[in-house]
């Protein structure tokens, strides 16, 4: 914790002295991120959802935290979801600022590639939400001379369509918090975290946080078993893009590798074409 900490405060205090970042805290949380941020007065921490970081079962965590269910198991993913959370956003000025200045704050983070990764098959292989509201309109905008079953369902979006949207500036639709950047969801420059997780070590450092809370030993996080988006799943989806638009897409996530201590990658991933 105190290396990654140290990292995270060393990019940010860089920021600050470029003229990147102001110098103060913010003097109120805007609507957008206060509702990021679950509340939990009972063991005085509060969490910053980054999607396709475990945040799922972190919800199931904080319900059986909170006393609302006996079991992090028992609820579906969509029950899990709709649930009626305590949020930063639910709180006055005074009581946002009262907890930012005494609660622990933590967020979970992700190698970006591999989030991206999961991102894209959760979404574009299994959402129809996603196939409707965004397949159809990145294979309307991306693809030349489409098919009228793939502008109808939306359903087959390459992985290379999806990047293509994420990087272009006059893209069709508004980003999505699945695929947007970690530290732009969070803002770690501008709010002080005291807890830094990666899913990579998700496991450990899970069971860190809820001993540090205090948490009772019948809450325990359930680490996802879905390994669907490993390095080499990630390398087969990255060689289908051009060393150009890998590094472009580099780019777009590099606040993600500096802030939070990954190394940004080399261009190895056409080995995994194979």
């Amino acid at each position: 914790q105190e290396e990654r900490l140290s990292t995270l405060n060393t990019e940010c205090k860089q920021l600050r002295e470029r003229g990147i970042l102001p110098l103060s805290p913010l003097p109120r949380i805007p609507e957008w991120l206060a509702s990021r941020i679950y509340v939990a007065d009972r063991y005085a921490f509060m969490y910053c959802e980054v999607p396709k970081t475990g945040c799922t079962n972190w919800k199931r965590t904080f319900l059986a935290l909170m006393g609302n269910i006996k079991s992090s198991k028992v609820m579906t993913q969509n029950q899990v979801h709709s649930f009626n959370y305590t949020k930063l956003s639910s709180f006055d000025i005074s009581g946002q600022r009262s907890r930012l200045d005494n609660y622990s704050m933590v967020m979970f983070v992700r190698e970006p590639m591999e989030r991206l990764v999961s991102a894209y098959r959760d979404k574009f292989l299994h959402s129809k939400h996603y196939k409707k509201v965004y397949g159809r309109a990145i294979i309307s905008h991306y693809r030349k001379n489409p098919s009228r079953v793939s502008l109808t369902g939306g359903h087959d979006v390459t992985f290379p369509e999806m990047v293509r949207f994420i990087l272009d500036p006059e893209r069709p639709l508004v980003q999505d918090v699945h695929w947007l950047p970690a530290h732009h969801l969070c803002q770690p420059c501008l709010l002080r975290y005291d807890y830094l997780g990666k899913v990579e070590t998700l496991g450990r450092d899970a069971a860190d946080l809820l001993a540090r809370v205090r948490a009772p030993e019948s809450v325990f996080y359930s680490s996802p078993k879905d390994k669907r988006s490993s390095a080499a799943l990630t390398g087969y989806y990255l060689a289908q893009l051009s060393s150009k638009v890998r590094q472009q897409l580099y780019t777009f996530y590099y606040g993600d590798y500096k802030l939070f201590g990954y190394p940004l990658p080399s261009d190895h991933w056409e080995d995994c074409r194979n």
